[in-house]
């Protein structure tokens, strides 16, 4: 993320504005919304020896403006993994639809 996002994201969720300028006209805008949002680890794989700040990349000064922050990892087990495909390509495929002719 860049320093110029970075500093919108500030502003809109600290002090609920958000400022434009164009053609020489400046405007600041209230924005009252709610931001939700979600990260991915730096590596593409969560470190569990670095802090969330440093597996995400995102300052400190902007994740604590977020009221909630939910982590949800997945643990990396080849069996669990294998488990739930199959189980979930059971939900839509059945053997029967091979043998019936179309």
């Amino acid at each position: 993320m860049d320093d110029s996002t970075r500093a919108v994201l500030h502003e809109v969720m600290e002090q609920q504005t958000l400022s434009i300028a164009k053609a020489g006209i400046i405007c600041v805008l209230n924005a009252r919304a709610s931001v939700l949002a979600a990260a991915n680890p730096c590596d593409s794989r969560w470190n569990p020896k670095l802090t969330i700040v440093e597996n995400i990349q995102l300052p400190h000064t902007l994740l604590s403006r977020f009221d909630l922050i939910f982590l949800m990892l997945d643990p990396q087990c080849e069996s669990f993994d294998k488990r739930l495909a199959t189980h979930l390509v059971s939900l839509y495929y059945r053997d029967n639809t091979l043998t019936t002719p179309l």
